[in-house]
C-alpha cells in the first residue's frame, strides 16, 4: 500500500499537471483502494506480498479484519481531502473531455456549444492528442467563447503549491546573494520559476 501512496504523491507533485490530472490520479487511487478493499475481505493478498509471504509461512490466519479498518480509515481521510474536487467532478469531466458530456445536463451557458463541439470529428481527434490546453487553444474564439473562457478559469486554478515552493527554493539561494535590488530578485526569481 505504501507503495501506491507514494505513487500517487510524486504525481500529485508534477509541475506540469492541470486540476483534471489531479482528479484522474486521485479516482485511479480510490478504485484501487476499493479493489484492495474487497480483496482483503476474502484473503486474496496478492497485492501485499509481505502479508501474503507471512501468511504461506507460519500458517497463520490474516487478519483481514485489521486491515479492512486501516483501509477504511484510509479512504474516509481521502473523501475528506478532496471533497472539493467531488464536488467539481461535473465541471472537472467538462473541462477533461467535453466529448462525453450529455448537452442537456450543463449550464445552458454552454449547451449549444458543446453540440457544435461534439458533432466535429476534426476536434475529437485533435482532444483525443492528449493535450488540453493545445485544444482549447485551437478552439475558434467566434464559435466557443463560453467553453474558451471556462477553459481559462480551469487551466489557473493551480493543483499544488509546487510554483510557491519552487519559487521560495530559488529565494533561499539567492537571498545569500550580495544586496540586491527589488527588480533583480525579481528578474531572477522569473527567470528561475518559469518556462519563458
Amino acid at each position: 500500500m505504501t507503495g501506491h501512496i507514494n505513487h500517487l504523491n510524486l504525481k500529485l507533485q508534477s509541475k506540469t499537471n492541470l486540476i483534471s490530472d489531479y482528479f484522474v490520479h486521485v479516482m485511479v487511487f480510490r478504485a484501487k483502494l476499493a479493489l484492495l478493499e474487497s480483496q482483503v475481505k476474502v484473503k486474496i493478498l496478492a497485492h501485499f506480498p509481505c502479508c501474503e509471504k507471512f501468511h504461506a509461512e507460519r500458517k497463520v490466519e490474516f487478519f483481514s479484519s485489521f486491515a479492512n479498518e486501516i483501509n477504511s480509515d484510509l479512504k474516509k481521510k481521502f473523501q475528506e481531502r478532496f471533497a472539493d474536487l467531488d464536488a467539481k467532478k461535473i465541471v472537472i469531466r467538462l473541462f477533461h473531455y467535453p466529448f462525453d458530456c450529455n448537452a442537456g445536463n450543463l449550464p445552458t451557458l454552454f449547451q449549444m456549444e458543446i453540440i457544435d463541439l461534439q458533432a466535429d470529428d476534426r476536434l475529437k481527434d485533435k482532444c483525443r492528442k492528449g493535450n488540453l490546453i493545445e485544444f482549447y487553444k485551437y478552439l475558434q474564439p467566434d464559435q466557443f467563447p463560453n467553453l474558451i473562457k471556462f477553459a481559462c478559469s480551469i487551466v489557473s486554478i493551480f493543483g499544488t503549491t509546487y510554483l510557491c515552493e519552487q519559487t521560495f527554493s530559488k529565494m533561499k539561494y539567492v537571498k545569500y546573494q550580495a544586496n540586491l535590488s527589488d527588480d533583480h530578485l525579481k528578474s531572477i526569481l522569473t527567470i528561475g520559476s518559469s518556462n519563458l
